[in-house]
C-alpha cells in the first residue's frame, strides 16, 4: 500500500518566496561587498597612494664598490618625495646595472614608506699595470674584464697578473677590449676546477697578432721557462705544461730552454741565447 505526502497549495509558495528572498539578500551583500571594496580601492588610489612619499633609502653597498650611496641613488633615479608606488623596483635594479662597477643589486620597498636597496661589489681575479702621470698604478679587475679598484684601492696583490694590455683614457668601470674576455672566461673556469694548476701561474701576457686575434704568454710562479699557447686555455692543457717543466727541471734540461711552444700539434723548444 502506497502512502503520499501532499501539502497544501499555499505552503509551497511561501518556501519557494523565503528562497527567492535569501538569494536576493546574498546577491545584495555580494554586490554592497564588492562595491565597497572598489570604492575604497578608489578612494586609496586617488587620495591616500599619492600622499605615500618615500621617506627613507637605505642603501647597502660594500667597500668594493667605488661608488658612494648618493651616487648609487642617483643612478637609481630616486629622489625625495617620489612616491611609494611610482617606484618600480626591476627599472631601478636595471639603471643600477648599467654601472659597471655595479655586480648585482636588490631593491625592495618595505611598506608604507622605505626602500632597501642592496647592492653587490665585483671581485677580483686578476691584476694589471698601466702609466698614470709617469707612474706605473696597478688596477685589479674581475672574472668579466671590468677594472674596479686602482692604485691604493687595490685589496688583493696575490693574484696573477695580466699585461699586454693598452688604455685609452682608462677610468673605473673600463672594461678590456672584447676579444680578450672568452679567455677570462676560461680561466675563471680553470681557477674553479683547479685552482692548484690556476695558483701555479704568475703571468699571462697577451700578444697581439692579426686585429682581434692574439697568442698568451704564460710566465708559472716557480719556473723561469715562459711558455706560449693559442687563446684557449684548460685544465688539461694547464696539467700537461706543468708535467712537462717538471720532466725537463728533473732531466736537467730546464736551465738551457727559454721557451716552450705549444701552439702546434708538438711543443718547440726553444733554447736560451749565448
Amino acid at each position: 500500500m502506497s502512502s503520499f505526502d501532499i501539502y497544501p497549495a499555499d505552503s509551497l509558495f511561501q518556501v519557494n518566496h523565503k528562497k527567492r528572498t535569501i538569494n536576493k539578500k546574498i546577491l545584495l551583500f555580494v554586490f554592497l561587498f564588492i562595491f565597497g571594496l572598489a570604492s575604497m580601492e578608489a578612494i586609496f588610489m586617488l587620495l591616500i597612494s599619492p600622499n605615500l612619499k618615500i621617506q627613507k633609502v637605505m642603501v647597502e653597498s660594500p667597500a668594493s664598490v667605488a661608488l658612494s650611496s648618493s651616487e648609487i641613488l642617483e643612478l637609481a633615479g630616486i629622489t625625495d618625495g617620489d612616491s611609494y608606488f611610482s617606484i618600480d623596483t626591476a627599472e631601478v635594479e636595471r639603471r643600477l646595472l648599467e654601472n659597471n662597477l655595479i655586480q648585482g643589486v636588490t631593491v625592495e620597498k618595505h611598506f608604507p614608506s622605505e626602500i632597501v636597496i642592496t647592492v653587490e661589489g665585483r671581485e677580483p681575479f686578476a691584476i694589471t699595470f698601466i702609466e698614470s702621470e709617469g707612474h706605473t698604478v696597478p688596477v685589479a679587475l674581475d672574472k668579466e674584464g671590468i677594472i674596479f679598484e686602482i692604485g691604493e684601492g687595490i685589496t688583493d696583490y696575490e693574484l696573477p697578473v695580466i699585461s699586454g694590455l693598452t688604455f685609452q683614457n682608462l677610468t673605473m668601470g673600463t672594461q678590456l677590449p672584447s676579444m680578450f674576455i672568452p679567455y677570462l672566461a676560461k680561466l675563471f673556469a680553470v681557477k674553479q676546477s683547479s685552482f692548484t694548476l690556476f695558483d701555479k701561474i704568475s703571468e699571462f701576457k697577451f700578444v697581439e697578432k692579426t686585429e682581434g686575434t692574439f697568442d698568451v704568454v704564460i710566465y708559472p710562479a716557480d719556473s723561469s721557462i715562459r711558455i706560449r699557447t693559442s687563446a684557449e686555455i684548460n685544465d688539461r692543457m694547464l696539467e700537461q705544461m706543468f708535467t712537462v717543466l717538471d720532466v725537463m727541471e728533473e732531466n736537467g734540461i730546464d736551465k738551457q730552454t727559454d721557451e716552450l711552444d705549444f701552439r702546434g700539434g708538438k711543443i718547440v723548444y726553444k733554447v736560451k741565447e749565448g
